[in-house]
């Protein structure tokens, strides 16, 4: 293979920072010692039994450590969604550890968030009903929208006037961008599951090229919510709870699976080239070596069964690299605990690293975490880095026995030490988004 030859050393991609929220924790540190004790984020929803949900479990971020982090958002930051107020406490927690002055005012700097569009609640689906003339089939929108502004917060259904405006994803990447001074390009990513990976990947590529110096990167998403959690379960994604033990239902690569389990959360990280972090003294935790984003369009929930589709984005990420497959250390899988997914990404792994995939470590970080759709990607980053930084494997929950297409693979499941180098980090999203990463050392993959 010819290797991969970069723009310079000036234009290498670092980490800086990294800041994650998920279930009661808000810190990345903390999740990683919860997920490597073999510990899970997910549990009965308070809700959703009371709303009649088949599944009635997932990974929510817990609603007092919701309404902490929703108090102390500044009021500079801006109006802000449920999505918005997790992706503002990990953005803001990574830009701190990032050692960044509080605003850099550079247009050399980025925001790239990665979250789904939000969906309407019934409150809303109520008070917007009663705008609706049935016998025209016609919906007095403006009248609406006119009443949500002249309305006090409490009125329409409960309804608060600026919900329009916090829920648009975009508004998150706007308010982020000027609240850190880092508004020279501003992206929001709705790849669907494969969106957090794909933001990350957007601004290695800009930091790369030279266009910017930092970037601020990752995803947030609130959808433990009625509509969200009923539709998913309508295409038969979600994981029926059947009674069973919360923790034991999202099973990636086992036999047994039966589905995902929904979960809510943020993640970021700090990215600058590496002669900006060089020359500011900053610590670096981890290099962004190669990415792929690749879409493909074989069936609207699922890819390509020989996993195919799955392993060119692999290849690609590696031939991005400069990297053979020999020199991936370890394998943080998409593994969303779907029969169609598990057997996508297995069959991929096994075409990609040969007959190495029995002794290449793979995790799936969904079994504990649940999957929060456009946040996922960047929080298996963020947990990626310290894998690196740990030289430790974190264990994927509840694989027990394989199926005949996940056999022969290495899947952790128990903590475990292990000299890692170089990460290849998955995900793969409905409508075909693929995506892969590979994160490596503080000193590149080769260091």
């Amino acid at each position: 293979m010819t290797p991969h030859i970069p723009n310079g050393a000036e234009h290498e991609v670092v980490v800086t920072g990294i800041g994650l929220v998920a279930g009661q924790l808000t810190d990345p540190e903390a999740l990683f010692d919860h997920l490597a004790e073999g510990r899970t984020l997910i549990t009965e929803h308070p809700l959703h039994k009371e709303w009649g949900v088949p599944c009635a479990v997932s990974a929510h971020v817990d609603p007092e450590v919701r309404q902490q982090l929703a108090d102390a958002v500044p009021e500079e930051a801006g109006p802000l969604g449920s999505a918005g107020v997790l992706a503002w406490h990990a953005a803001a927690q990574a830009w701190q550890r990032s050692g960044l002055p509080r605003r850099l005012d550079s247009e050399r700097g980025g925001v790239f968030l990665a979250c789904n569009r939000m969906v309407m609640e019934p409150a809303e689906l109520t008070a917007l009903a009663d705008h609706v003339d049935h016998e025209a089939g016609a919906l007095d929108l403006d009248g609406y929208l006119e009443r949500l502004d002249t309305a006090a917060p409490d009125a329409a259904g409960g309804l608060d006037p600026q919900r329009y405006q916090k829920i648009q994803p975009d508004s998150a990447t706007a308010a982020l961008a000027d609240y850190f001074g880092a508004a020279g390009v501003l992206e929001t990513h709705a790849d669907a599951c494969a969106a957090g990976g794909m933001a990350i990947g957007s601004a290695y590529r800009y930091l790369r090229s030279g266009t910017l110096d930092v970037a601020l990167a990752g995803g947030a998403e609130s959808l433990t919510t009625l509509t969200s959690v009923t539709a998913f379960y309508g295409v038969g994604a979600l994981a029926p709870a059947d009674g069973r033990d919360p923790a034991q239902i999202s099973r990636p690569f086992d036999k047994d699976r039966s589905g995902f389990v929904i979960g809510d959360g943020a993640a970021f990280l700090v990215l600058e080239t590496r002669a900006h972090a060089e020359a500011r003294g900053a610590r670096i935790l981890a290099t962004v070596a190669g990415y792929a984003g690749v879409t493909e369009a074989v069936k609207m929930t699922s890819s390509s069964r020989d996993g195919s589709d799955y392993a060119q984005c692999m290849r690609a990420a590696l031939t991005d690299a400069g990297l053979a497959p020999e020199d991936i250390d370890h394998v943080n899988a998409h593994g969303t605990s779907t029969e169609a997914n598990d057997t996508c990404e297995a069959a991929a792994l096994h075409t990609v690293f040969g007959a190495r995939a029995a002794q290449l470590p793979i995790t799936g970080n969904k079994s504990a975490m649940g999957h929060s759709l456009a946040n996922s990607g960047a929080a298996e980053a963020v947990l990626s880095v310290l894998s690196l930084q740990r030289q430790t494997l974190l264990p994927t929950l509840n694989f027990t026995e394989p199926d005949e297409v996940t056999s022969g693979l290495d899947v952790v499941t128990e903590r475990r030490p292990a000299r890692v180098t170089a990460v290849l980090s998955n995900s793969f999203g409905f409508g075909g988004q693929n995506c892969s990463l590979i994160l490596a050392g503080a000193g590149g993959p080769r260091s």
